[in-house]
């Protein structure tokens, strides 16, 4: 790059158009210490700028309060969590935490912890800091379809579900040592705890509540300029963060991060060609072909999310199973995945991702056969009343490259075998919310989920371990498989109890997959190696950088 832009820079270009025209653990093993240091060190900071723009804004900085992909990759540079995922793998490796263990009832997991380590405001870190972050996020509400709150902290320890949380407490078993208690074994936290949600906060920064604004973690960056207090990052905005000299691990070639949010898949094209940028995310199915005449470097992603059509089965006619069975038999997944997906992109099946290896169901989601949704429409409750389909607008999703499309396409298959349907767009910074408020009432809606750790709970943990007001579903039966399936170790008991989760996914019908998508991260000469992630939290402090001629 041969200019960099500032975080006011990028607004006016913005306002004026200038961005374009056209060693690890079992349950009961423990992890390896990695040498640690004694006292606070200071180490150089590179000068090198980089900037990366994301492909929608971040509604705020906490991590813990939110599902969004932006917020998370953010966080990422800046809050250390008691464990990290394996770049290669994903498997959790050692982070604030040097080792593990669980007891042998599984009830009980102790994490010793990294000493020397201090946060960006000159803190210590240690035991009482974790129990802090540990009691914040409990005390955070729970699934709430009055508020819209959601946060992963709920989805994995079952909070708000009816068969209770399986958190109990956790407690300072010394300076250097917490024990997580559980009420139920989950052999799966460690993993759970490689996602940026569980990133560690300074004490101060919680007692100030400033973690969605600025928070101050114990990561290779610290915030230079984050979110104004009461609003999110507008499209345009940057965050910007400073190497911290503090660091205990690699800090790597950057000086300055700079995370700009652009929308629109041209105008992060565009920033690219001019230089505006180094690299961004979500390259657009337009893109990839002048970009590889261009010799940019685009890198793909493995496929860890899926794109999914919601129905909400406690709404009008949709109560009607086959009604949602006419909707399912209405639309070409293949066409959609086709027309709408970059190439490595296959049609899910089912709503884990086929790398673990999951067996097929003995009967799968309904096909593509239009003659049949139309009989099924024809012997239903269903009126002809339009349907209010609810999709977002203003940001490009893993799930969705342009959300606004592939609404269009959807409801014109299911125009044509009958159904009348109502748009409802909605700005993606209030998508989540509208939909877990039913602020606006829906039958239908597109979403997705994009994989936060290395293991199907998660999938199926935060779409159907609680109640899901945007679905209208509430299975006791799908429930018990998913919580029995997160109480057991990996292996065939596991594989089994997952089959038949999906089984019962299949049979509700309150939501159809509809993608498992691949994504591409273009970035520019300057970048030597980039460290993607199939989840999309890289770790910018493992870029490296070619020195300039």
């Amino acid at each position: 790059m041969t200019s960099r832009c500032s975080r006011r820079h990028f607004l006016s270009a913005a306002a004026g158009g200038l961005l374009g025209s056209a060693a690890l653990t079992s349950t009961s093993g423990c992890a390896r210490a990695d040498d640690q240091p004694s006292s606070q060190s200071s180490q150089p900071v590179a000068p090198a700028h980089y900037v990366f723009a994301n492909a929608a804004t971040a509604p705020s900085l906490d991590p813990s309060l939110t599902d969004n992909l932006e917020t998370h990759r953010i966080a990422r540079q800046i809050l250390d969590g008691l464990v990290a995922p394996d770049p290669m793998t994903g498997e959790p490796v050692p982070a604030l935490a040097t080792a593990w263990r669980s007891s042998e009832d599984g009830l009980s997991w102790d994490f010793a912890l990294r000493t020397g380590v201090f946060f960006h405001d000159g803190s210590g870190f240690d035991a009482e800091a974790v129990v802090t972050n540990f009691n914040r996020w409990a005390a955070a509400s729970v699934r709430d379809s009055s508020t819209g709150r959601h946060s992963l902290f709920d989805a994995v320890f079952r909070r708000g579900a009816p068969e209770g949380s399986i958190y109990q407490e956790c407690q300072a078993v010394d300076s250097s040592t917490v024990r997580i208690l559980l009420r139920r074994p989950h052999p799966s936290l460690p993993k759970a705890l490689t996602h940026p949600a569980f990133g560690v906060a300074a004490p101060l920064s919680i007692s100030a509540d400033t973690v969605g604004t600025a928070p101050v973690g114990t990561g290779p960056f610290k915030v230079q300029a984050g979110l104004d207090s009461g609003s999110g990052q507008r499209p345009g905005e940057s965050v910007v963060l400073k190497a911290s000299e503090t660091y205990w691990g690699d800090l790597g070639p950057i000086g300055t991060l700079e995370f700009v949010a652009i929308p629109d898949t041209e105008l992060r094209y565009v920033a690219l060609r001019n230089e505006q940028v180094d690299g961004y995310d979500l390259v657009g199915l337009d893109a990839f072909a002048p970009l590889a005449r261009e010799g940019v470097q685009v890198l793909q992603r493995d496929p860890y999310s899926v794109a999914y059509l919601g129905m909400n089965s406690s709404s009008g006619a949709f109560t009607d199973i086959n009604v949602r069975q006419a909707v399912m038999a209405s639309i070409d997944r293949q066409a959609v995945v086709r027309d709408h997906y970059p190439q490595g992109t296959n049609v899910a099946q089912a709503f884990l991702p086929a790398r673990f290896n999951v067996p097929d169901t003995e009967v799968g989601f309904p096909g593509y056969n239009p003659q049949e949704a139309r009989d099924l429409l024809g012997a239903s409750q269903y009126d002809g009343a339009p349907l209010r389909f609810l999709y977002p607008t203003g940001a490009s999703r893993s799930w969705a490259l342009e959300p606004e499309r592939l609404y269009a396409d959807i409801s014109a298959q299911l125009t044509r075998t009958g159904f009348e349907i109502s748009p409802v767009p909605v700005p993606w910074s209030i998508y989540e919310e509208t939909l877990r408020t039913r602020s606006q009432d829906h039958e239908l809606f597109l979403s997705g989920v994009n994989g936060g750790f290395r293991d199907p709970d998660y999938f199926t943990a935060t779409l159907f371990s609680a109640p899901t007001p945007e679905l209208g579903l509430d299975s006791p039966s799908l429930r018990t498989l998913i919580n029995d399936a997160a109480n057991v170790d990996d292996g065939e008991d596991r594989q089994e109890l997952y089959r038949r989760a999906n089984g019962r996914v299949i049979q509700e019908k309150a939501a159809m997959p509809l993608a498992f998508p691949t994504t591409g991260v273009a970035v520019n000469s300057r970048t030597a190696s980039f460290p993607l992630s199939s989840t999309g939290f890289e770790e910018f402090n493992a870029i490296r950088l070619n020195e300039a001629p």
